[in-house]
Parts: C-alpha cells; structure tokens; sequence
C-alpha cells in the first residue's frame, strides 16, 4: 500500500479548555497548543522531529 501526500489529512480540534489539539493519524503526529498559532508551531515542530527519525531509520537501512 503506497500513501500519497495529498491523501494524508490533519485534524484540528477545540478542546472544551479552549486550547487546541492537531491530529494526524495517517503519521501517528499529534501536537497541541493554548492558541490555533501555538498547535500550529508545535505540529510543525513534532512533524520535523518524526520525519528526521524516519530518515534516520531509513538511511540505516538503506546503508546496512
């Protein structure tokens, strides 16, 4: 099974606190934040931080 780019989807959810969540099941990537900015910077953040393990794996793989 191949994904594409453009199939994989975000959620953003109002927690009832007001803070928001962003969920991105498809990648197993969930952040959070206090403002719509702050989830946004920290889903940014989280995504960068598992692409890079992801690399990482796939380059120990790849050169094994």
């Amino acid at each position: 099974m191949s994904v594409k780019i453009k199939d994989i989807q975000t959620r953003m959810i109002k927690e009832d606190d007001g803070s928001y969540s962003i969920t991105c099941s498809a990648l197993g990537v969930y952040s959070s934040g206090k403002t719509k900015q702050d989830a946004k910077k920290n889903f940014v953040e989280a995504l960068e931080l598992h692409l890079s393990v992801l690399r990482e794996k796939a380059t120990k793989v790849i050169t094994a």
